[in-house]
């Protein structure tokens, strides 16, 4: 859980999504994700937002742990 308008999370290796839960978050909210990591394949392909949480969907799964940055507008 991850209770602030920005903050990093971290993807394992061969992960493709990860659920954030934030309070902050509603369904018309907008969430800006950035890799952080130099991954050969780990690319943001969409950020879904649910009432308190979000889901960050990567293009193609992680070679290795990576870094993802995050902001949340509402």
């Amino acid at each position: 859980t991850i209770n602030k308008i920005s903050g990093t999370v971290n993807f394992a290796a061969a992960a493709t999504s990860l659920v954030v839960t934030n309070s902050l978050v509603d369904t018309s909210s907008i969430v800006y994700a950035v890799v952080r990591t130099n991954d050969s394949t780990a690319t943001i392909k969409n950020v879904v937002c649910a009432a308190g949480s979000f889901t960050i969907t990567l293009g193609a799964a992680a070679t290795a742990e990576c870094s993802v940055g995050f902001f949340v507008t509402n």
